[in-house]
């Protein structure tokens, strides 16, 4: 079962997972990775914004790449493709897209022969999964966060239970992490405590964000916390308030606070 490809033709100015699969002497044939049994057709011209001499500088046989499909007429069986009209922006984004996909193909496959569903709980699964933007994102979902995630993807409630379980146990997120780097102190006696008031408080607020955290000496006056979770919106967004809150404590204690620049 493939779930990356369709039966159907490219429309023009779509943009396509293809391999080069045969160079000629004026482009290069490829398969479409996308649209099943489809070949296209890649003319030199179309392959860079400069002029094109010795085509081996930019595509190779086996190799991965974007097209725009830039003429597509099913009658007669051709698809033209460009190269050159797709931007570095555009392919990164295809990419990772395609990416995903296989692995939710890989996924969903490893899913049905676990937990032998019938065929019209597959189909059902199925339908709702691929009506989503990122039906890998429903399953990571259902691995970190449980049954809401399905639910809202509109799962038969019956189904969720065991697609979590198995999410939980089988789905492996990607951590991620970020680090923000601050200096605090004070000439007043005292100072010490109120630091240390400093970092209990911010402590206190990372404990009521779903996320794991430390809070850590580099050597005084210098400190840093580590936020990290498996939800990269997250980690941006408590990241983007830790300087605030830190500003209100240090502001309240009477703390010189220097943020570092280089945080990431």
């Amino acid at each position: 079962m493939s779930l990356l490809v369709s039966s159907d033709w490219p429309q023009r100015d779509e943009l396509v997972v293809a391999v080069i699969d045969e160079i000629v002497d004026h482009g290069a044939y490829v398969k479409l990775e996308t649209y099943k049994g489809k070949r296209g057709y890649l003319p030199i011209s179309e392959v860079s914004q400069g002029w094109v001499t010795d085509i081996s500088r930019f595509i190779n046989p086996g190799q991965r790449v974007v097209l725009k499909a830039i003429r597509v007429n099913p009658t007669k069986g051709h698809i033209d493709l460009s190269m050159k009209r797709v931007t570095p922006s555009e392919r990164n984004s295809v990419l990772r897209a395609w990416k995903r996909r296989r692995r939710f193909d890989k996924t969903i496959e490893n899913v049905f022969e676990s937990l032998k569903f019938t065929k019209e709980q597959r189909a059902q699964v199925l339908e709702r999964l691929l009506a989503q933007p990122d039906p890998l994102a429903v399953i990571e979902k259902a691995a970190s966060e449980g049954a809401i995630a399905l639910t809202e993807a509109g799962i038969e409630p019956s189904l969720i239970p065991v697609l979590v379980e198995y999410s939980k146990r089988n789905i492996k997120l990607k951590e991620y992490t970020s680090l923000l780097k601050f200096s605090v102190s004070t000439p007043e006696k005292g100072g010490a405590l109120k630091i240390k008031s400093l970092l209990e408080g911010i402590e206190k607020v990372l404990s009521m964000r779903s996320v794991n955290y430390v809070v850590y000496v580099v050597a005084a006056p210098n400190y840093a916390i580590e936020v990290s979770s498996q939800r990269p919106k997250l980690v941006n967004a408590v990241m983007k308030d830790i300087p605030l809150k830190l500003r209100e404590l240090a502001s309240g204690l009477n703390l010189a606070l220097e943020i570092a620049e280089d945080n990431k």
